[in-house]
């Protein structure tokens, strides 16, 4: 089993986590987006599930429709519309499934260090 690495995007995020690592060290931009979008990892599957589709349904065009579709998303999740944008572009699955085996040590601005939870 590998003890710990450190991680700056969000596919080495998702490599640390398919390999185990014990700890995860999150830096620069990813932690604080990481660290953001933490509470979307304990919502329920239902709320996750009118995110991922409100997601799916925003055309990402910059049109005035994106500001309007996510705007009940936040109303309804009480999360901010940034905070929604943010955890689009990391990956709900991956927010869920990182913090489903992992938990949160320790977080600075641009770092979260993340330890292996154990079963």
């Amino acid at each position: 089993m590998n003890n710990s690495i450190t991680v700056t995007t969000k596919e080495e995020l998702k490599s640390a986590r398919d390999e185990k690592f014990q700890e995860i060290i999150v830096t620069d931009s990813l932690a604080n987006q990481l660290k953001k979008t933490k509470p979307i990892a304990f919502m329920s599957a239902i709320t996750l599930g009118i995110i991922a589709a409100a997601i799916a349904a925003t055309p990402f065009t910059g049109g005035l429709s994106a500001g309007a579709g996510l705007v009940g998303v936040a109303t309804l999740s009480g999360l901010e519309i940034a905070t929604i944008i943010i955890a689009a572009s990391i990956g709900i699955t991956l927010i869920v499934a990182v913090f489903k085996d992992y938990e949160e040590i320790s977080y600075k601005d641009g770092e979260m260090v993340l330890r292996r939870k154990k079963k």
